[in-house]
């Protein structure tokens, strides 16, 4: 389904810039408040607090039963802490760039991302948000669940099934898309330009030394090595799950729409193809309201605590028709998964692989 053109896109050229949208958010949402990071760094704390006796009890009483649970708690506990991570890789967490940057490493950690090389990757995603590409062995362009064309996909099949069949599986087992997403753009150097690698490389050992020690801590800890798999490990599998179910429901829905580069502008990329995919209360105010997920795509200056804010002003804006919000269900969810699987730009819409 496409979704009609709204008095605002009369014609390409004048459409809204960011800039004309971003006057009808107040000024206040785009200034970070240590205040408020530090209250939501502390909730953070507390959440892996809570989490990590959790987990802790259930080992130590031998609850093999409830480790499952333990481990997607502490996956979903690893996600809000990832949140935090994302502000600081944004600069918009605190009013301080160094700290930004020791914060951002930290709370990267517990999910394996190196702060500086998935910096550069989403910086990417915000540039080109939902703007069609050619593949290239980089890390400069949308990279977050843009689909590959029906053309791309039938090129790929004749030249390498098996990365065709492997994109297939990564476009309905979504969190393995979001894993492997994390290994091939994020740990391999010469993707980045030369200027980045160095940070990237820095990011590398940073996660190296700490991680190392972290782990050195567990096992010492507790004499065992399944323990490191127990605490860290397997949770960090679990996160990818709340990983790839924001990223991909933000971006992706049959109503949604791709541009080439020549239809592209920001407004269609930021505003229009970014959707709020919005969660039960609590698990919205637990992962830091990530779930509203626009007022971020206007401007990555906007921190996490601001984010409630920011929309409540859009939704009162003139531009409040082209916001796309969508109430969590299982039932979207996984109709989503089973429609959108390639871009058709003969037909500007998704198509099933079963339609090719």
């Amino acid at each position: 389904m496409i979704r009609a053109t709204s008095p605002l896109e009369l014609i390409h050229d004048r459409e809204p810039t960011l800039s004309e949208v971003k006057k009808t958010v107040r000024e206040k949402c785009f200034q970070p408040n240590n205040k408020k990071a530090s209250l939501f760094l502390l909730s953070g704390i507390f959440q892996f607090l809570v989490a990590s006796i959790f987990s802790y009890t259930v080992w130590s009483l031998g609850y093999w039963m409830l480790f499952p649970i333990a481990w997607f708690v502490m996956g979903f506990v690893f996600t809000s802490l990832f949140v935090l991570g994302h502000d600081c890789a944004h600069e918009s967490f605190t009013g301080n760039k160094k700290l930004n940057s020791l914060l951002g490493h930290i709370l990267f950690i517990p999910t394996f991302y190196p702060y500086y090389a998935w910096k550069y990757s989403h910086a990417a995603h915000h540039q080109h948000t939902n703007e069609l590409y050619t593949l290239a062995n980089t890390v400069y362009f949308d990279n977050a669940w843009v689909p590959m064309t029906v053309n791309q996909y039938r090129s790929l099949k004749k030249k390498s099934p098996t990365r065709a069949f492997a994109y297939k599986i990564t476009r309905i087992f979504i969190p393995l898309g979001s894993l492997i997403h994390n290994v091939v753009y994020h740990y391999y150097p010469s993707k980045f330009k030369t200027d980045h690698k160095s940070n990237v490389l820095f990011s590398y050992i940073i996660l190296s030394v700490l991680g190392s020690i972290i782990a050195a801590i567990i096992y010492y800890a507790t004499n065992s090595i399944f323990a490191i798999c127990h605490f860290w490990f397997i949770p960090s599998l679990f996160f990818q799950f709340w990983m790839s179910l924001y990223t991909f429901l933000h971006h992706t829905s049959e109503d949604m729409s791709f541009y080439p580069k020549e239809e592209w502008n920001q407004y269609r990329g930021q505003i229009k193809s970014t959707t709020n995919y919005k969660m039960p209360r609590i698990l919205s105010t637990l992962h830091f309201h990530i779930d509203i997920h626009i007022p971020h795509h206007l401007n990555i200056k906007i921190p996490s605590y601001m984010l409630l804010a920011a929309q409540s002003d859009l939704n009162m804006s003139k531009y409040s028709e082209d916001i796309q919000e969508e109430k969590f269900t299982w039932k979207h969810y996984f109709k989503t998964i089973k429609e959108c699987n390639l871009w058709d730009e003969s037909k500007n819409r998704y198509v099933r692989f079963s339609e090719i």
